[in-house]
């Protein structure tokens, strides 16, 4: 960022392995100690979180207690479609939980009408809050190639759809994946890339199917922008950034119709194969060629996001700010419906 040196520390699935991109975090004691020096340190702490389950929220407690300590406050970006329901329903100490938390913090940001009215229904103040979704913008100079085996499963397979996969029926991966093997009578050649470290039972065989696993988020995008179609089948959604990445990228999007989608997404019924089938059908029938990138891929995010860290420390821009990632900032690219 402009101004800003940013040190991402993982307390995700891949908080234990060692990368030059990120600051492991593999016990609550690391992550403490780290947190507390960047907190001691003068840094920003910017705190990417789900906000739909009690660890999201302890994380966020502890972040808060940090930039407290440091008179810079803590920015907390809550980005799970679940989280409003999550919120909404907390009692007892659960509820004293989030909002001792977000007392603490200088800014929220969250991604969506609903979830802002659940925080102020918490009782956070409306001056605090603030919608922003998590799309920074995407460039594509300096893209790497797409790994061999990717590249291959492209060159045998036309058309081919892409979608992000975790572990969890709210991801909807059940339901491409008999979308894809009904619609291989249509198109024999039919297939589909799942990228992430999930794993589903894949009926009718695997042949059409290709499970990258975890990929970095430059390659996410090399592979994205050489398929037919990004899907994202999700059961709910706060603002996904993939959806806005491949829409960036000119790559025609079809996604289930949650509470929230930007413009130029192709929708169908969530949980409905038969209109996955039918709108997949129509988004192979686009020309990519002939697709400009959409106005639903510009949130102005990036300069509104440097404007709230000069409103909590305008004399940070000599400074680092440390920005602790659950979820979204992860050295292996991971983005989850909560996000």
């Amino acid at each position: 960022m402009p101004g800003y040196a940013c040190r991402v520390l993982d307390i995700g699935a891949s908080r234990r392995l060692r990368r030059p991109e990120c600051l492991p975090a593999r016990n609550a004691i690391e992550f403490a100690r780290r947190l507390l020096g960047h907190a001691v340190g003068g840094n920003i702490i910017h705190l990417h979180t789900n906000g739909h389950n009690l660890k999201s929220w302890l994380v966020c407690f502890a972040c808060a207690c940090g930039g407290f300590l440091n008179g810079r406050r803590t920015v907390v970006s809550i980005g799970s479609g679940a989280a409003p329901a999550f919120v909404n329903a907390a009692r007892g100490p659960a509820r004293v939980l989030m909002q001792a938390a977000l007392g603490l913090v200088g800014v929220v940001i969250c991604r969506n009408e609903p979830m802002r009215r659940a925080l102020v229904a918490l009782g956070v103040r409306p001056e605090k809050i603030t919608i922003l979704p998590g799309f920074y913008g995407v460039s594509t100079e300096e893209l790497p190639e797409i790994p061999p085996g990717v590249a291959a499963f492209l060159q045998q397979h036309s058309p081919v759809a892409a979608a992000l996969a975790e572990r969890g029926p709210e991801y909807g991966i059940s339901l491409l994946l008999e979308a894809v093997a009904r619609l291989r009578s249509r198109y024999p050649t039919l297939g589909l890339v799942l990228i992430g470290s999930g794993k589903a039972d894949l009926p009718g065989g695997t042949g059409h199917v290709l499970w990258t696993g975890e990929l970095s988020h430059d390659l996410v995008l090399s592979a994205m922008r050489k398929v037919n179609v990004f899907v994202r089948p999700t059961h709910f959604d706060g603002d996904a950034t993939s959806v806005r990445e491949a829409l960036a990228l000119s790559v025609p999007v079809v996604a289930s119709d949650t509470d929230f989608r930007p413009e130029g997404v192709m929708l169908f019924r969530r949980g409905d194969v038969d209109d996955l089938m039918q709108k997949l059908g129509q988004a192979f029938g686009r020309d990519p060629a002939g697709l400009t990138p959409s106005s639903g891929a510009d949130t102005g995010s990036f300069q509104r996001l440097l404007a709230i860290y000069r409103g909590l420390a305008p004399a940070a821009s000599s400074q680092s700010s440390d920005a602790p990632g659950e979820a979204l900032v992860r050295g292996g690219y991971h983005e989850n419906p909560r996000n």
